[in-house]
């Protein structure tokens, strides 16, 4: 048996937020002094990168093993409760990862896996939300006389990496 070897992409945009004018009452950064936020025609809907890309390749490099590759990219991202696109902290950053696997099947049945994810161990993060810090006093104390509006972000997964065993009754070759 040769080698062979494919690959898939796929690319999409997220189009601007409709002609919605709408306002929100929410205590955050991107809210006026009366803590409403004024959505207009073209602001980003948060939570939703503009850009993805999503490029897999794999590589059956010899019989009954495969060597496969990921890469995600992501374009930054305003954190949610930011529907008017304002927050003072901007947008959750875009990023990239890859990661890695390998297959071999040793018999028809068995199969020996290995898995590498965020091979780099890029730091990132995945999501954002706006929302009220009541931690601010001495030492990151509670202090509920000065609450501040802070973006939270959910940090991305570091690098990780495991194998495995897998048995898949009546597998075909």
């Amino acid at each position: 048996m040769g080698q062979a070897w494919w690959y898939v992409e796929g690319y999409s945009v997220f189009p601007r937020g409709g002609s919605r004018v709408a306002a929100a009452t929410a205590p955050t950064s991107s809210a006026d002094a009366a803590g409403d936020i004024f959505v207009s025609p073209g602001d980003r809907i948060p939570g939703i990168p503009r850009d993805a890309l999503k490029l897999r390749g794999e590589l059956d490099a010899f019989e009954r093993a495969t060597f496969g590759a990921t890469l995600l990219a992501f374009s930054g991202q305003y954190a949610r409760g930011d529907e008017n696109n304002q927050d003072r902290n901007g947008q959750v950053p875009g990023y990239a990862v890859v990661n890695l696997d390998a297959r071999w099947r040793f018999t028809g049945d068995w199969e020996l896996f290995a898995t590498v994810t965020n091979l780099f161990d890029r730091t990132y993060a995945s999501f954002g939300v706006l929302g009220a810090n009541f931690f601010t006093g001495p030492g990151n104390s509670f202090d509920a006389g000065n609450i501040q509006p802070e973006q939270f972000r959910t940090p991305g997964l570091p690098r990780a990496a495991w194998i495995g065993l897998r048995y898949e009754s009546g597998r075909k070759n």
